[in-house]
């Protein structure tokens, strides 16, 4: 049994020792966390892309519905055109080309950059940032780790694995602990 403790004790000096550097004396240790993984696996994570699939869908019922009206009322139009009066045929004119705006704004408002669909996930997601964002400090202060990058980002061209925190982030987190 101690020789097994011995044992890791030595491995865990070598190898936080192979994963630092040193810069101008002072020893910097990275470590990496993968967020996609972190992201995927969380409970909460679910619920939200849940909430907002639902919440997309009734977004794209609702445009279905305005999409059919104006296609309705085009057809009807142009099945009277003949027999409009110019003054008749220009109030309708007018009438689809209002519901066609109004389409129009409908889906910027819901599915547009700065829509809602947007402004919900960033809702609903900060919370969620937040606790990983706190898991991920609270674990890279307890083991020294001086930066702890996003292994799933581009900038991020290789890490080694045992320097990957992403599992015992997420553990912290199912836990519930910060």
């Amino acid at each position: 049994f101690w020789s097994t403790v011995l044992c890791f004790s030595v491995l865990s000096a070598q190898s936080q020792r192979r994963t630092s550097a040193s810069v101008a004396g002072m020893e910097i240790r990275v470590a990496v966390v993968d967020l996609e993984t972190l992201v995927r696996q969380l409970p909460e994570a679910a619920q939200i892309d849940q909430r907002l699939n639902e919440t997309a869908q009734r977004f794209r019922d609702t445009l279905t519905q305005l999409r059919s009206e104006l296609e309705k009322r085009l057809e009807e139009y142009r099945k009277r055109e003949a027999i409009l009066t110019p003054e008749a045929k220009s109030k309708e004119e007018e009438a689809l080309r209002q519901l066609q705006e109004y389409y129009l704004q409908y889906q910027e408002d819901k599915f547009g950059v700065t829509g809602e669909l947007v402004r919900l996930r960033e809702q609903l997601l900060q919370p969620l940032r937040t606790r990983v964002q706190e898991a991920i400090r609270a674990i890279a202060r307890e083991e020294n780790f001086h930066i702890v990058l996003d292994r799933s980002s581009p900038s991020v061209l290789f890490a080694e694995d045992r320097i990957d925190l992403t599992y015992r982030v997420l553990d912290r987190l199912k836990r519930g602990q910060q």
